[in-house]
């Protein structure tokens, strides 16, 4: 048995010992308080890292500059897909649709630049009103989910990278964040789509934007478990945002996922991953996987 951790957004200029050291640090310290740890019984354990190449390669990037502005910038491709998240991302955050029609009615954008356009500029500057750093983030899940659903040349790119973690044919418990989500899941369908399923006694998504209803239609029917993931378990905290639609159910995914919407991981950083694994049903999951 081996394990596969999936990072998502914002993890530019890092690397996958990074990655590995932070998620594993965090799962100890769960097990430390919950034991016994288990994860020396893996044959070994895996971080993927694509953070640099999905930053370079995103449509949408959102730097220092202000919310508004890099809406502004952002392509009309985007805002197509964007709007709607957005709006439901604001309105979570706690701004009003007072608030979103009033800066509509006053947002000017340059000729023939689409009604879309003027909705994504209008939502993200309430946005940055409302929460400034939040509003970044939204715009950057957006963009970067963006670019790997919509860009064939991104989501090969990154693919690329994070595939090689998935070939070999050893049973592999896979944990997954934020995107990373989105690129799990992209991945198991492919390798099952080709008959190469991975055999896979657990999958993990926590804090994922898969519920959004763009980046959902952007996987082609059939949305299920993909074959030989035995068990699915999906968490978010309330408070999570980028986990839009806390559960992924029937309807959106197909039956037998276990959702636990009510994680709790402080209020500063509600998407963290240290916090999603600080959870003990996060690692009691794990333990019962590895066996």
């Amino acid at each position: 048995m081996r394990m596969v951790l999936v990072h998502g957004i914002n993890q530019q200029g890092k690397s996958a010992q990074k990655i590995q050291d932070d998620w594993l640090g965090a799962l100890r310290a769960t097990y430390a308080r919950h034991g016994p740890d288990p994860l020396g019984k893996l044959s070994r354990i895996d971080a993927a890292f694509y953070g640099d190449t999905l930053e370079q390669l995103s449509s949408a990037r959102v730097t220092s500059q202000a919310i508004a502005l890099g809406a502004e910038d952002a392509p009309a491709d985007f805002d197509e897909f964007a709007v709607d998240a957005l709006k439901e991302m604001a309105l979570r955050m706690g701004a009003t649709e007072e608030q979103i029609q009033a800066e509509v009615a006053v947002t000017a954008v340059p000729q023939g630049a689409g009604l879309h356009k003027k909705w994504v500029k209008a939502i993200s500057r309430v946005v940055e009103t409302v929460s400034p750093f939040r509003g970044t983030l939204a715009l950057r899940v957006l963009g970067q989910a963006h670019a790997y659903i919509r860009n064939q040349h991104v989501h090969d790119e990154v693919n690329k990278l994070v595939r090689p973690i998935f070939e070999d044919d050893e049973p592999v418990i896979v944990v997954s964040h934020s995107l990373g989500t989105i690129v799990a899941y992209s991945l198991l369908r492919e390798f099952a789509r080709n008959g190469r399923p991975r055999q896979s006694p657990l999958l993990i998504t926590l804090g994922s934007p898969l519920g959004i209803d763009s980046v959902r239609k952007g996987f082609p029917k059939p949305r299920t478990r993909p074959d030989n993931v035995q068990r699915w378990i999906n968490g978010s905290d309330p408070e999570d945002f980028v986990a839009l639609r806390a559960e992924l159910t029937q309807g959106n995914f197909g039956p037998g996922i276990e959702n636990y919407p009510d994680f709790e991981n402080g209020y500063d950083d509600p998407h963290s991953i240290a916090g999603y694994l600080g959870d003990p049903r996060v690692a009691k999951a794990i333990a019962e996987a590895i066996g």
